[in-house]
């Protein structure tokens, strides 16, 4: 009775500590233009190149951001703070790009912790993935499902 009620607390320990939140320090922000602009932008860029905040962004996306990154920099220095609504207009253009980028690629780049037992064996282990890693193995075994409906593998006996 005492190594049953253990076990339990091991097991209710492991996944505790499965659920524990990530390192908050490092969490997406939205750029928001009513925050002091080089301090964001260098946040963004830290996060962009760090290889774990946005790890599943496409190049073309990182490269996108950068360049909006860039323009509102420019922008900002260009006239001091006096926009005019034209220019208002470009900044919150470039905003709204920014934010839909980063806030797709740092959903996809969610890392997810399960834990799941091996075949054939009762032992669990945590395995650790990004969002767009499960989707891609889910797309990749479907795939192979429709390849080979019957699941049967012939070794070219």
């Amino acid at each position: 009775m005492m190594l049953r009620l253990l076990l339990v607390a091991l097991m209710a320990l492991a996944f505790a500590a499965d659920a524990a939140p990530r390192d908050k320090a490092q969490k997406p922000q939205a750029l928001d233009l009513d925050k002091p602009l080089p301090e964001q932008v260098e946040q963004i860029q830290k996060q962009l190149d760090d290889g774990e905040t946005y790890a599943e962004i496409a190049s073309a996306d990182r490269a996108t951001v950068k360049e909006s990154l860039a323009r509102l920099a420019a922008v900002i220095n260009e006239n001091g703070g006096a926009l005019n609504p034209q220019q208002k207009t470009q900044l919150l253009n470039e905003q709204n790009t920014i934010n839909q980028i980063l806030s797709q690629a740092a959903a996809e780049s969610r890392l997810v912790c399960r834990r799941e037992a091996q075949i054939g064996s009762l032992r669990t282990t945590t395995q650790c993935k990004t969002v767009a890693e499960r989707r891609r193995d889910a797309q990749e075994a479907q795939e192979a499902m429709r390849r080979n409906p019957s699941g049967t593998y012939n070794k070219g006996s």
